[in-house]
């Protein structure tokens, strides 16, 4: 009976260890991402064609938010009214830094 206690004990210990491990690094390992990147893509027609030359609506998104799309009319399935709206988003919408992003 006793060996049945210390084998749940040391089981209770690893698992707590473990445990306390994993919440350390989930804590230092976490990947930080921009929340501005997922309204963007909701902006965005989500057709994930890839006229634009990105893979998806979210890698556009990015591009955007990163400088590396200056029109956006480079989203050819987005009518006037999405690309006004992505414009507007923007401009009420800075990065941690204060920027925001100029696009036309």
């Amino acid at each position: 009976m006793l060996n049945i206690i210390y084998g749940l004990l040391v089981l209770f210990g690893v698992g707590l260890l473990l445990g306390l491990l994993l919440a350390f690094a989930d804590a230092k390992l976490a990947v930080k991402e921009d929340e501005r990147v997922e309204a963007l893509t909701k902006l965005l027609p989500g057709y994930n064609c890839g006229v634009c030359g990105y893979p998806g609506c979210k890698e556009m998104a990015v591009a955007i938010l990163s400088g590396k799309v200056k029109r956006i009319s480079q989203c050819k399935p987005s009518r006037e009214n999405e690309r006004e709206a992505i414009i507007e988003y923007l401009k009420n919408a800075p990065d941690a830094n204060g920027q925001v992003v100029d696009i036309k």
